[in-house]
């Protein structure tokens, strides 16, 4: 039985994966690429420099992004195993061939398109409906950066040619924003987690709330998706799907093929929270079942704004923070919110949220 997890990447994802492998006996090694090591203690950490030694150390290879060096990824496939697949990572990291797979599975999205550069963008305008779109980088521009809103044609000015390639998506009403983590093993079973009701600031997610206020066929819609999605990429792990309702209906936001933030509220909510199910379906175990009864909450630390006082009463409250350095908009640590009741443990995380990040008006 595999007992030794290597993770590219050595941020905060890694070290909750790390944390979730250790509690179940798992050995676990880091490859840390270009970022400052938060994982310490978890772990040996090795550098860019030490690629074998990293892949020599590890039965089964995880990452905690999906925008790594090919060559890398490769690598870890070719000489020990690689979960979520190679073909899934580079499929879903970028958002043109990612919204490909969502068309050929007709799973429902915006309408869209992709430009290579500003001519291609001002001939495809005009065969996309509505009168604005969103164009956003093809890789990366997450929390809202890289991204443009496109109000005619003259506006695409306001896109630098270095941002090139983009997809630009027709302009929607959203009404919520949701979202749904999935697991699969590698035998094909698969399991999905109770829908979040997300809160957004500026395109940044601050906020998760669970159950969703959500009808069981939406629900059931979502998780036929999601079920559809990782079965037809013969996809292992956890994958985290965002989606807008829009009209009543559910259209897919983007995908994350790996543990996500909007998942952070089953650390302590469930036995089977979605780091420990990752490390799992990664080393080949059977997916588990998650155990969940009453209410959730997450709420995101950002810069150095934390709570004056947590909610009381029958509240459970679970601080995590990173050993992340401050920065504006940096996410730094979370808050989980357990209660039976959703009604007042929601209004707490409300509170909490507008605390710490202002109102929907501010």
């Amino acid at each position: 039985m595999n007992k030794r997890l290597g993770i590219i990447g050595c941020g905060q994802l890694s070290q909750m994966l790390g944390e979730a492998a250790n509690r179940q006996g798992v050995e676990v090694c880091f490859l840390c690429l270009d970022e400052t090591p938060v994982v310490h203690g978890l772990g040996p950490i090795y550098g860019e420099g030490e690629l074998e030694d990293f892949l020599e150390s590890s039965d089964a290879i995880t990452v905690e992004r999906e925008s790594i060096d090919d060559g890398v990824l490769r690598r870890a496939r070719d000489d020990v195993g690689l979960a979520p697949g190679y073909d899934a990572l580079v499929v879903l990291r970028e958002r043109n061939t990612q919204k490909g797979m969502l068309d050929t599975l007709a799973i429902p999205t915006s309408p869209w398109l992709y430009a290579a550069n500003r001519n291609e963008l001002l001939a495809g305008l005009a065969s996309l409906p509505g009168t604005a779109v969103r164009c956003k980088r093809t890789l990366g521009g997450y929390d809202g950066g890289g991204q443009w809103r496109i109000a005619g044609p003259e506006a695409t000015e306001l896109i630098p040619d270095d941002a090139y390639p983009v997809i630009a998506e027709v302009e929607i009403t959203i009404e919520r924003e949701l979202a749904i983590i999935v697991a699969r093993d590698v035998a094909g079973s698969v399991v999905t987690y109770p829908m979040t009701e997300n809160v957004m600031r500026d395109g940044i997610l601050i906020g998760s709330l669970v159950p969703a206020n959500v009808s069981d066929a939406m629900a059931a819609e979502a998780g036929r998706h999601a079920t559809s999605l990782v079965t037809a990429m013969d996809y292992v792990g956890v994958l985290a799907i965002e989606f807008f309702v829009t009209d009543g209906r559910l259209i897919v936001n983007e995908i994350a093929p790996r543990v996500h933030n909007t998942g952070h509220w089953t650390i302590g909510a469930l036995g089977a929270d979605q780091f420990t199910q990752h490390v799992g379906c990664v080393l080949g175990w059977p997916v588990r079942a998650p155990q969940f009864f009453g209410a959730a909450a997450m709420i995101n630390l950002l810069d150095n704004k934390f709570p004056r006082v947590l909610p009381q009463g029958p509240v459970r409250s679970l601080i995590q923070t990173y050993g992340k350095g401050l920065r504006k908009g940096r996410k730094v640590g979370h808050i989980t919110l357990l209660a039976e009741d959703p009604v007042p443990l929601h209004a707490s995380a409300r509170d909490l949220i507008t605390e710490l990040h202002g109102s929907d008006e501010g």
